[in-house]
């Protein structure tokens, strides 16, 4: 693969997402609130008194594995983590737009046959299609995860609770499998949207990548599981491997006879 000829459609792709009204607005939208959430929800429980913190909160399960901290830091812990995971969802909404009206978009617009012309392969193309439409969410997500930090600092979070969010295992969610996440369904985007003309359709069915996760939220929630260093490893190793599939599958299905006969 050509690196330039990769930046290339990368610096086509970002041109033509700040050109799309709701790409921008979804940019600045989305980090405020999903700053805004963990910021609030943690701030209030932490201006609780002890006395007044709810009891009775935690599933039996997860209240055994944190039944050495006091009860009030024990809802922040368990806060801490399901807005770990929150992070993970985070950059998914503005890269999977990106991605699918980056495709379809440019099947309507024939604007996709003057540039498969070019000498650019299709796994080059589909590499600077999927990086630069990850690279904003990642990028603002980052954003978001970092104002979280800086309030928790602020409001002097417990240590176990800002443990949670400020170290090795929170680095590992946010600054690796993260990013896998949304190339994951970046990946899926591509894919869906070459075999369609609807981009809300495509968007719709690529965010099905959401659901495994909303699993690792309501295992944590009721005890079922906790996002252990080993675990998170486990679940980076099988990302790579599904990313790798993902983007052989998506340059053996984006072939250029197929688009350029099926959207003519």
């Amino acid at each position: 693969m050509s690196l330039r000829r990769i930046a290339a459609v990368m610096d086509k792709e970002f041109q033509d997402a700040l050109r799309n009204r709701y790409v921008v607005m979804l940019m600045i939208i989305l980090p405020i609130v999903f700053a805004a959430i963990p910021i609030v929800s943690l701030t209030t429980i932490r201006q609780l008194p002890p006395s007044q913190a709810p009891s009775g909160q935690l599933p039996p399960a997860l209240a055994r594995r944190l039944g050495h901290l006091p009860l009030q830091t024990q809802l922040e812990v368990f806060l801490a983590a399901q807005f770990m995971l929150l992070f993970w969802i985070a950059p998914l909404a503005i890269p999977m737009t990106i991605a699918t009206y980056s495709v379809v978009g440019e099947k309507r617009e024939k604007a996709l046959e003057p540039l498969l012309a070019t000498p650019v392969t299709t796994g080059e193309l589909l590499a600077g299609k999927a990086v630069a439409a990850a690279c904003p969410g990642i990028a603002l997500s980052w954003g978001a995860y970092f104002l979280v930090v800086a309030a928790a600092h602020g409001i002097r979070l417990s240590p176990p609770a800002l443990e949670v969010l400020w170290g090795p295992t929170a680095w590992l969610q946010i600054f690796l499998l993260a990013p896998l996440i949304t190339l994951l369904a970046t990946l899926t985007g591509l894919i869906v949207s070459s075999r369609v003309n609807d981009p809300r359709l495509a968007e719709q069915i690529g965010m099905v990548v959401i659901l495994p996760l909303l699993g690792l939220i309501i295992g944590q929630s009721f005890g079922i599981l906790w996002l252990s260093g080993t675990l998170l490893a486990w679940i980076a190793v099988f990302l790579v491997g599904a990313d790798a599939l993902l983007l052989a599958l998506a340059v053996a299905i984006f072939e250029r006879e197929t688009i350029l006969t099926r959207w003519r």
